[in-house]
Parts: C-alpha cells; sequence; structure tokens
C-alpha cells in the first residue's frame, strides 16, 4: 500500500479541499474523494482544493474533464464528465497525481509535456478498483 503524503503547508491551512458548495454543484464528489484519499494515499496529501472548472476554462479547455493548479488546486468539469461517461474517481486519480507533481511538474510541462501527463495516464490506469471491472466474490 502507498505512504501517505505529508499535506502541504496550503492543505493544513485550508482544511478540507472539498466544501459543502462544491458538494451541492457536484453531487457526491465529497465520496469520492474520500475513497480516493484511502485508494492513494501518497497522492493526497497536495490537494489543497477541489472546485468546480470556472466558466472561462471551460470555454478555453471545453473538452477538458479537469484542471490543476501547480498549489494543488482542482477544477473538474462535471458536464464533459457527465457527458463523456467518465469515471469521476479516475479523473480525480488523474489529477491528483498532477498535484502531487507540484511546482515541479508544472513547469517540466514547458519542456517535457508527455512526462507528466503519462505518469498520470499510468496512475488512473492502475487503479485496483474500477466501475467497468467484474467484482468476484469467494464463498
Amino acid at each position: 500500500m502507498p505512504e501517505p503524503n505529508k499535506q502541504s503547508l496550503l492543505r493544513r491551512i485550508f482544511g478540507d479541499p472539498v466544501s459543502d458548495s462544491t458538494e451541492q454543484q457536484i453531487p457526491g464528489i465529497r465520496a469520492s474523494w474520500m475513497g480516493r484519499q484511502v485508494e492513494r494515499p501518497d497522492l493526497e496529501g497536495n490537494v489543497t482544493s477541489i472546485k468546480p472548472m470556472s466558466m472561462f476554462n471551460k470555454w478555453r479547455y471545453p473538452d477538458a474533464y479537469a484542471m490543476t493548479s501547480p498549489f494543488g488546486s482542482i477544477q473538474l468539469n462535471n458536464d464533459a464528465i457527465t457527458r463523456d461517461k467518465q469515471d469521476m474517481n479516475d479523473v480525480l486519480i488523474h489529477e491528483m497525481t498532477h498535484a502531487n507533481q507540484g511546482m515541479g511538474g508544472f513547469l517540466r510541462k514547458l519542456y517535457n509535456p508527455s512526462k507528466d501527463e503519462n505518469a498520470a495516464i499510468n496512475a488512473e490506469a492502475m487503479r485496483k478498483v474500477r466501475k467497468t471491472d467484474i467484482e468476484l466474490r469467494g464463498r
């Protein structure tokens, strides 16, 4: 099991990344976030906030499911996620990986964008529990 990541200073200051307002705008996001914290404690420490994507960013990146700032803020495009029937948990793991990459990941995108994106894609692909998996139970 991955080791827990020490929470960033911003996370310790601002507390729980999912606000009540975000939960109202994206129903079920708090439960999804709590599950991803258990699933990948090594990635959750640098996430400072989870909120809906701004109208400007939706206009600028209409097909993006989410964006992550260099300071760990995740903005989710729930319209695109719902429209394309994406698994919110996969999107969160992907963006949590970017949050964990921090400012270094943001700067690496300027000269080697595929490296950090591949790490996020791999984290998403390697999830142990997936909605589309068939759960086999023993007696």
